[in-house]
């Protein structure tokens, strides 16, 4: 009855302190399940290249296209290029670490897309990733669009929080008897609204708590580097694998013309097709390597298959990998993290859980807020 009690109070307590936070998180994360899709849907004059019989032309010649079509001081960064009939996308992305406000505003300097069509080089269009909506809304769920530093921590303590919520209404929730359980999973909506109300509270938080335990705990891990390493020790790994990352011979300019052919075509024959992303990082300091990647269509297994490389900016030349078959159990789970997150680990079933999931811790904080607000003015009214 004690353990009860402070369950009830850390419930309270909890709800009350970080409720709104909870809400505002889990509606943008709602978004973000399907915000891949959705930007698809309202940019399809952007993502869409059609072949038409035609090869895609060198990508040191896309990427020229694509820097002619950018402001100037603004350095591609970043490479994306899908499979299937796509356009490329090309991106200048800079962040200033110790930017003096507060918000993520301030500490982005210039983030910007530019989509080229591989197969006639045409530039279909340039995107200011700073202020484009999905992109904002991603900020929120992980940052509450402030600086990262500032931002990941508040909304770690949040989630944090919330796990522990979780946990001590499923011990608020637990019958006396075992038998009596399926009475408390059930919702009956002819009932007035003040029962109601607390059956959607309670009712609805059981159905959600495994889904919301996994998303709290893949969440986690970008705001605690504790978290992480517990994760992945637990997965029977001892810290993340990295690649190396610094330059075999001194570059004099960053990854470009036939070095990054040279670098997509290694790429490409190490997909052998079986590819849904291919992409580069291409770091304006020539000290560190360039970067690729490979994010397969099928894995093989049960996690997101991908893959890393590690990539000479003089030669295109790849000098160390990481392949996804041969990484260990924390690994995979590392990588596969965010798409387990978002639900898009297993396609569309999946991302409707982690959606439906969301929607519904959004709404717990509500439900709860009204619990107690109901229960403070019956005290009142006792006291008077």
């Amino acid at each position: 009855m004690l353990f009860k009690r402070f369950a009830a109070f850390i419930h309270l307590w909890g709800g009350l302190l970080i409720g709104s936070l909870i809400v505002v998180i889990s509606i943008t994360g709602c978004i973000t399940v399907f915000s891949e899709e959705l930007f698809d849907v309202f940019h399809k004059d952007l993502v869409s290249a059609k072949s038409e019989g035609k090869p895609a032309l060198s990508l040191s010649v896309l990427a020229e296209k694509a820097a002619s079509a950018l402001p100037e001081g603004n350095k591609i960064s970043k490479i994306e290029i899908p499979g299937g009939e796509k356009s490329y996308v090309f991106i200048a992305q800079e962040t200033e670490k110790r930017a003096k406000g507060l918000t993520y505003f301030d500490q982005v300097k210039f983030f910007k897309k530019v989509f080229v069509n591989p197969y006639t080089g045409a530039v279909l269009g340039q995107l200011d990733m700073k202020y484009e909506f999905f992109n904002v809304v991603l900020q929120l769920h992980r940052y509450l669009l402030l600086k990262k530093d500032i931002g990941s921590l508040i909304t770690g303590i949040t989630v944090l929080i919330f796990l522990l919520m979780l946990i001590s209404g499923l011990v608020i929730w637990l019958p006396k008897k075992f038998k009596n359980a399926s009475k408390k999973l059930k919702i009956n909506f002819k009932s007035k609204f003040k029962k109601l109300n607390h059956q959607l509270h309670t009712v609805l938080g059981m159905y959600v708590l495994p889904v919301a335990l996994v998303i709290v705990f893949t969440g986690l891990s970008w705001s605690f580097k504790w978290w992480e390493s517990g994760m992945l020790k637990a997965m029977g790994g001892n810290k993340r694998v990295l690649l190396a990352n610094v330059q075999p011979t001194p570059a004099a300019v960053p990854l470009h013309g036939a070095a990054l052919d040279q670098a997509f075509s290694a790429l490409q024959q190490r997909a052998n097709g079986n590819y849904e992303m291919i992409g580069f990082t291409i770091p304006a300091e020539t000290k560190k390597s360039a970067s690729g990647y490979i994010t397969m269509n099928d894995s093989g297994d049960a996690w997101l298959g991908m893959s890393y490389f590690s990539i000479d900016h003089n030669s295109g030349a790849i000098f160390d990998e990481i392949i996804h078959k041969d990484k260990g159990t924390a690994m995979k789970w590392r990588n596969s993290n965010e798409a387990i997150h978002t639900g898009k680990i297993y396609g569309w079933p999946t991302q409707a859980l982690a959606f439906f999931a969301s929607l519904i811790c959004a709404t717990l904080p509500v439900s709860g807020f009204l619990i107690w607000l109901r229960k403070r003015k019956k005290q009142k009214v006792r006291l008077a």
